[in-house]
């Protein structure tokens, strides 16, 4: 392995899990599902076989961009949003970091009915760690309609189940992207019904392209201002129908990007190069004075 496979914050924060990369012959485990302990102490259990297992495997966290954002951003006691949870890697995040003081609530959201299964024994564990943090978690589709949806298997789902996603109304189920996948029915629900009065203070959303759905479903939230903070995946270069609309409602954008000292805020339009091995993420924010000095310490603060 060349010396600048290991160059990264991941392995430069983290020499053991550095010198277990270099080793010549790792041990990859064929047991169907891992504990893996997370860099704040927390664990995991994880399929080391599929993509989000592998990385933590590896890396010891998924996109360290986000999970740093996530860290940096949230304040203890708060209450905190995690759409599309997966298996719980961010949820662990936000857990750990509202958790010092007692009253905080995560709130869960996984719409695929089998990871919901890994994600609530993911939280069943951390519930028992942390006895003064409420977490609700919920196998729905959030969306901008309450009722059902369709939910698109892809065939490497077994992979990366990552990749799960929701089939728009509108969208040719005979169309190239969509043969011979499946689909399941699940129920979906809007956050304006589930969240009527409460203020969130940090919220992630990762949905693989169905993040306007998400948000439309969350009006009133954003015209209210009671989502802080939202950090999201977005495919599309900017400007985009997700962040024309946060900004519409009074948000400011930032762009999240990496290096090896630090996380870094850029400017929604920036022409630097985008991270080619995963989507780019985005902070939309109510409070960007504060977000920017958050981001003003370097180092990775969620791996130390």
């Amino acid at each position: 392995m060349r010396l600048s496979g290991i160059l990264k914050p991941e392995y430069f924060y983290q020499p053991k899990v550095a010198w277990q990369r270099l080793l010549p012959f790792r041990a990859v485990s064929t047991a169907e599902f891992v504990n893996q302990k997370l860099p704040w102490g927390m664990h995991i259990r994880v399929r080391p076989q599929e993509e989000h297992g592998r990385i933590l495997a590896t890396l010891g966290v998924v996109d360290l961009a986000v999970t740093e954002t996530l860290w940096r951003l949230t304040e203890p006691g708060e209450i905190v949003v995690d759409v599309g949870a997966n298996i719980g890697c961010m949820t662990a995040v936000l857990a750990a970091r509202v958790s010092s003081i007692s009253g905080s609530c995560i709130w869960a959201f996984e719409a695929h009915p089998e990871i919901f299964t890994e994600l609530k024994y993911n939280v069943d564990q951390w519930q028992e760690q942390l006895t003064n943090t409420q977490f609700i978690i919920q196998n729905l589709a959030i969306s901008d309609q309450s009722g059902t949806v369709k939910l698109l298997i892809p065939k490497s789902f077994s992979s990366n189940r990552g990749l799960a996603s929701i089939i728009a109304n509108d969208e040719n189920l005979n169309s190239n992207s969509l043969i011979n996948s499946e689909n399941i029915i699940v129920n979906s629900c809007t956050l304006d019904n589930i969240f009527p009065t409460q203020l969130i203070g940090v919220m992630k959303i990762d949905v693989e392209g169905h993040e306007l759905k998400v948000i439309k479903g969350a009006i009133n939230l954003l015209k209210q201002g009671r989502i802080r903070d939202c950090i999201f995946e977005e495919h599309l270069d900017y400007p985009t129908p997700v962040t024309t609309l946060f900004e519409t409602m009074g948000y400011k954008i930032f762009r999240i990007e990496r290096n090896i000292i630090s996380p870094i805020l850029l400017a929604p339009d920036s022409n630097d190069a985008r991270t080619h091995w995963q989507p780019t993420s985005f902070i939309a924010t109510r409070n960007p004075e504060s977000v920017m000095s958050k981001f003003q310490k370097p180092g990775w603060q969620v791996l130390q």
